[in-house]
């Protein structure tokens, strides 16, 4: 077989350039510390690493929302927390009120403190998450949810809640609808409230009154007129509903229980002629106009009775905002259990992915350096083998 010059020179210098490729890639590998550099390294390999990498990707935005979204809840749970003792002061702030030895003056500041917490309580319904949203807004995470004016406190955000993806399929509330915290609480006892009529001129005043036979309730409103004859009291019971009499000349003795329709109040003190008691089913109230009812009371020149009154309502209706604002506070550490079980099992799964991902792609870096060097004594014997070799020639023994 005749080799030509030529080609001989032409196989050297492709010998050499894939030595080169080959010493060029090792040293690639080294440096990204990555065994597969393109998918014709290993395609298998590329493959499984390829959907590793996926999973792993997923994983890592699942922990990202579980981590925002524990963030939101903790700081929702928290400010729920202080709500629940603002509450709770102004129940004692109200009891005091219930002194009958307090002066106007004595009820004017009580009614500044209420006024006071009354501000501190809307100031934390517009709270906002670690991200600047308002966390009680519903969808309308970036304007302010409550405003306070001439009306009272009014809500501006929405019903909806957002959501985070915390585990595969399952999304996660981080925020919540101030109008079903704040503003969708039942007023009275929870089932019925009672009320005394502004014009009333006695001391008489009606408690919250409970139920004492939920099967005769009949979700229609009542009142009770009061009769004065020779110092005897008695009372009518009118079903303001259907506008028909129930019973008239009831005789009434303080601190006797009334019973109305499955419902059971007690009116103490001693009411006046024409003093009018209602039981009325109980209605959505928010925990702003129960406080600011309270404080208009305790200002108001009505008769004590009356005011004995309102006060007691406001004293009902803060006891079930307490018990409402509990069971969301609840709800919210509910989800931070869920979301700290996914944060756990994720944390783990990712663990996995990248130690899997590390299998697949990790550079041995002991093998590779080996490689290296055997590659580059390689390429430098035969960079100089062929330099030598090159300058063989039949001419150079003819002379």
């Amino acid at each position: 077989m005749r080799v030509s010059t030529s080609s001989y020179f032409e196989s050297g210098t492709n010998a050499l350039l894939r030595a080169q490729a080959e010493l060029v890639k090792t040293q690639q590998q080294m440096s990204t510390g990555r065994r597969i550099l393109t998918a014709a390294d290993d395609p298998s390999g590329a493959s499984n690493a390829l959907r590793v990498a996926q999973s792993l990707g997923r994983n890592e935005q699942l922990r990202a929302n579980q981590t925002a979204a524990s963030n939101s809840l903790a700081v929702a749970e928290s400010t729920l927390g202080h709500v629940g003792e603002l509450l709770q002061g102004a129940q004692e702030r109200l009891l005091q009120a219930q002194n009958g030895t307090l002066s106007a003056v004595d009820r004017q500041t009580i009614a500044g403190d209420i006024d006071a917490l009354l501000g501190q309580l809307t100031g934390l319904a517009n709270a906002r998450d670690v991200t600047g949203a308002y966390l009680f807004a519903g969808y309308s995470e970036s304007s302010k949810p409550f405003e306070n004016g001439a009306g009272g406190v009014t809500y501006q955000g929405d019903d909806g809640s957002r959501k985070l993806e915390a585990a595969s399929g399952r999304l996660v509330g981080i925020s919540a609808s101030g109008s079903d915290i704040f503003m969708r609480i039942k007023n009275g006892n929870g089932v019925f409230s009672t009320g005394a009529n502004s014009a009333n001129s006695g001391s008489g005043f009606i408690d919250s009154g409970s139920v004492s036979d939920p099967s005769a309730l009949t979700g229609r409103a009542y009142s009770l007129t009061f009769n004065v004859s020779a110092g005897i009291a008695t009372y009518d019971v009118y079903d303001t509903t259907a506008g028909a009499s129930v019973s008239t000349g009831n005789p009434f003795r303080a601190g006797q229980s009334i019973a109305v329709a499955g419902m059971q109040v007690g009116i103490n003190g001693t009411p006046a002629a024409g003093d009018v008691f209602s039981l009325s089913p109980a209605v959505n109230q928010s925990v702003f106009k129960t406080l600011a009812d309270a404080s208009a009371a305790l200002r108001s020149g009505a008769a004590a009775g009356a005011r004995l009154t309102t006060v007691n309502n406001a004293l009902s209706g803060l006891m079930q905002a307490t018990d409402h604002i509990l069971t969301m506070r609840a709800d919210f550490g509910s989800r931070m259990n869920e979301l700290a079980a996914y944060e756990n099992v994720s944390g783990a799964v990712v663990l996995e992915h990248q130690k899997r991902l590390s299998e697949l792609q990790d550079l041995d870096y002991t093998e590779a350096a080996t490689r290296l060097m055997r590659q580059q004594t390689s390429h430098e014997a035969a960079q100089q083998s062929f330099a030598k070799i090159a300058k063989l020639s039949l001419f150079n023994y003819i002379g």
